[in-house]
């Protein structure tokens, strides 16, 4: 499930992964409000993580991913799905809205970058623009992005 096709079928399989339960709470909503029909997987950790994709039996099509992980970035699993060409649209939902972030993250194969700031509602929104092929960004994000590539 890429954004690189100019649509995309809804997500039948989701992973959550954040350190934070309320993190955890607010993702979930905002994805059954955008896709109600997924099955929804949640970790805590990379280590957890690993354990939910086993547990899959095959990739998700969604994986909403936290960086900042009790044992390791969320940037690790990014770079692990995008190597086992998972066809997994990975998108970051953390507080880090900083080059040193923004962009490693969309090097390791992120397709979107969601700040935690989101009503659910608006996430959601975001999450269902998926479907017609638009990028899920936080809208400081997307102006990072274009100021980082507007000359000097």
């Amino acid at each position: 499930m890429s954004l690189q096709d100019s649509t995309s079928p809804a997500p039948r399989t989701a992973l959550i992964v954040d350190d934070l339960a309320p993190a955890r709470a607010w993702l979930r909503a905002a994805l059954l409000e955008a896709f109600p029909e997924a099955s929804i997987a949640e970790a805590g950790s990379l280590a957890e993580a690993r354990t939910a994709l086993a547990a899959f039996g095959q990739p998700p099509d969604l994986a909403l991913i936290d960086l900042g992980l009790p044992d390791g970035s969320g940037l690790r699993l990014i770079e692990a799905l995008q190597r086992e060409g998972a066809g997994t649209l990975c998108v970051v939902s953390t507080v880090f809205d900083d080059d040193a972030h923004v962009f490693p993250a969309l090097r390791a194969g992120a397709e979107g970058y969601v700040l935690k700031d989101l009503p659910a509602g608006e996430l959601a929104r975001m999450l269902r623009g998926i479907l017609s092929g638009q990028p899920p960004l936080s809208p400081s994000i997307a102006r990072r992005l274009l100021r980082h590539f507007q000359p000097a």
